[in-house]
């Protein structure tokens, strides 16, 4: 459903909006927070908790300084990955045919062997980007406070050289400056863990920013949360971070891109 005061909605090309639509035969809504749903990342929570465990553990470790406001686009299930511990993530795995498409195009748009599979899962990705922003602009500015002015992709912590292919999708859709950060060489935490010292960014360049936060796919939401730690404490302003998939504990919250 389109925000009521979606202003930019209009501007969306017809193609792309055509894209999204044939997307939605398997995309998968995220869960709203609630009993059993972390309100942060929208994946399976202990009954009575407020937040996941990964999450939980973000808080403490950056002291509050993450996102101020975490948006999934979808879900991308992970269908090697039973989920039966909880009643509405059991649920989900049931649709593991819907999510398996979506995931298939966030492993594909990353390939650096440029096949048409890859150039598919880039242009499905690029409207839905497109189409998701739009409908949702305003409500993002409401919440935060203001207009973004800055955006930040999370970048791969594999080496990848050149500019990574999230970082070319949101430039070529969204109109704001860029700020691109780098990977700590000299950080030793887990990967799969928050660090105060995963990233490094250019002097100077956040202070006072507002920041729109995006990462492809949200595992545990240890690189995308360290990043903002990392923009917090460098003085940006607000930081939004939305996802494209979220593949936690076999639900891909692909829903920040």
């Amino acid at each position: 459903m389109t925000c009521p005061h979606s202003s930019r909605y209009s501007l969306v090309p017809d193609s792309d909006r055509k894209r999204v639509e044939y997307q939605r035969n398997f995309l998968i809504n995220p869960l709203p927070p609630g009993d059993g749903i972390c309100a942060v990342c929208r994946g399976p929570a202990g009954r009575g908790y407020e937040l996941c465990y990964q999450c939980s553990e973000h808080r403490t470790a950056a002291e509050g300084m993450l996102a101020d406001v975490v948006a999934p686009i979808a879900y991308a299930v992970d269908p090697t990955k039973a989920i039966k511990d909880h009643q509405h993530v059991g649920t989900l795995s049931h649709k593991s045919h819907k999510g398996r498409q979506h995931a298939h195009n966030l492993y594909n748009y990353k390939s650096r062997v440029i096949t048409e599979s890859t150039i598919r899962a880039r242009v499905n990705l690029s409207s839905l980007v497109a189409v998701y922003l739009a409908r949702h602009w305003d409500c993002f500015v409401k919440v935060t406070g203001g207009e973004f002015s800055h955006i930040v992709t999370v970048p791969s912590t594999k080496n990848r050289p050149g500019i990574h292919p999230l970082e070319q999708i949101v430039t070529n859709r969204i109109r704001l400056s860029v700020i691109r950060p780098a990977v700590n060489p000299d950080c030793t935490a887990d990967p799969r863990e928050f660090s105060r010292d995963r990233f490094r960014l250019p002097e100077g360049s956040v202070d006072g920013a507002r920041i729109l936060l995006i990462e492809d796919a949200w595992v545990s939401g240890s690189r995308a949360q360290s990043l903002a730690f990392t923009l917090k404490a460098a003085g940006a302003a607000c930081r939004g971070d939305t996802s494209t998939g979220d593949n936690s504990r076999g639900v891909s919250r692909e829903g920040k891109i």
